[in-house]
């Protein structure tokens, strides 16, 4: 937990009951990188909840109120053995930027993939954003170039 202007910020799984609050940033952020946000409520809380989880989501609550998110899903290295975490979404809302809630995120992140026998977390960011960058350096995360080849992909 840390205080930010005499209030404290608490970092959390996500509750079912977060899903609406959730959803909405997750739409900010698809916003802010130009994309068209399609996720739901429902879908995402089937995503979340659900016997076998795609992701997890853990929360930033100030005074009651969500103020961020890191959505986390796994993966696995098959021909190493080895889990893996993607901090595949953080986000923290415009008003408390700054502040250090997004450390705590990464940090609860962290702890996550230690908890699940992850041998990395990785996380991702535009080529240009270098404010990123940098915030991701600071947490300790070390930049590696892909390791290229051609990705294929097939929408279902």
């Amino acid at each position: 937990m840390i205080e930010t202007l005499g209030r404290t910020i608490t970092i959390r799984p996500a509750r079912r009951s977060d899903c609406r609050a959730v959803a909405r940033m997750i739409e900010e952020l698809a916003k802010h990188h130009g994309d068209v946000p399609l996720i739901s409520e429902d879908a995402l809380r089937a995503s979340v909840f659900s016997t076998e989880p795609w992701l997890t989501i853990l929360v930033a609550e100030r005074e009651e109120r969500l103020v961020g998110y890191a959505g986390l899903v796994r993966g696995f290295k098959l021909q190493f053995g080895q889990r893996t975490l993607d901090l595949h979404h953080l986000f923290i809302a415009p008003n408390m930027r700054g502040k250090g809630i997004g450390r705590q995120l990464i940090d609860a992140s962290v702890n996550t993939a230690r908890r699940l026998d992850c041998t990395e977390l990785t996380v991702g960011t535009q080529s240009h954003n270098t404010a990123a960058q940098s915030a991701y350096a600071a947490c300790g995360f070390a930049k590696r170039q892909s390791a290229g080849g051609v990705k294929f992909v097939m929408d279902l």
